[in-house]
């Protein structure tokens, strides 16, 4: 899960944008001569009426092309943001440079440290599996979410909700439970706008929380009988 995959999708993706838009002037018509033919013309003079000249699937390709260069270079920011944050140097202002709101380069800052633990994690179960050495490396328990902001399932801001909706470990929550719940969520938010990953995030927290309240509760009797299985 190399970095190097996100430029290579960002520089596909912004190639078939290129190509929807050469199309689209190629195809361009100004009008009619004398013939009654239709004229071609090279260029159009604005994005507006580039775009009308396409048929229904082209603008949704067109679209989802311009969808994916987004989901691309946010998490290209996402990774920026977080080694400015860690290098501490108040020269850098990640808001003013990527043209975004403090909040909003918070939440990327956050998303970019995730990648980067989950690509540390990676590059360290390589070593180990290189090196023929018997380490267990876990792999943190948002590992699925990084993944899908990397291969360009989920965007940086959708990772962001979906990360908070699940909440953190507790006591009834363990990472085990999480990583399940955040693997079920990527698979079925593709693509999904940040206010529906972290809808489907809280439910899946309030699912593995209200799971546990089906419990019996214990009682002394068990407890008792807990501590003669232990002594």
């Amino acid at each position: 899960m190399p970095l190097m995959d996100i430029f290579t999708r960002l520089d596909h993706a912004v190639h078939k944008v290129s190509r929807v838009q050469a199309q689209a002037e190629a195809t361009a018509v100004r009008g009619l001569g004398p013939s009654r033919a239709p004229r071609r013309r090279q260029v159009i003079g604005n994005v507006t009426a580039l775009v009308q000249q396409l048929p229904d699937d082209a603008v949704a390709q067109l679209l989802w092309q311009a969808g994916e260069v987004r989901r691309s270079a946010d998490a290209l920011i996402a990774v920026a943001a977080a080694e400015i944050r860690s290098r501490a140097d108040a020269r850098l202002d990640v808001p003013a440079l990527a043209g975004i709101s403090d909040a909003e380069a918070e939440r990327l800052a956050a998303v970019g440290a995730m990648v980067a633990e989950s690509e540390a994690a990676i590059d360290a179960r390589d070593v180990v599996e290189a090196t023929d050495l018997e380490v267990p490396i876990d792999m943190p328990w948002w590992h699925p979410i990084a993944i899908a902001v990397v291969e360009g399932r989920l965007s940086a801001a959708s990772a962001a909700s979906a990360r908070e909706g699940l909440g953190e470990p507790g006591a009834h929550v363990t990472e085990q439970a999480l990583s399940d719940a955040a693997e079920r969520l990527v698979c079925s938010l593709t693509a999904a706008a940040p206010d529906a990953a972290a809808e489907a995030a809280r439910r899946e927290r309030a699912a593995l929380e209200g799971a546990l309240l089906l419990l019996p509760e214990p009682t002394v009797a068990d407890a008792d009988h807990a501590r003669r299985g232990h002594g």
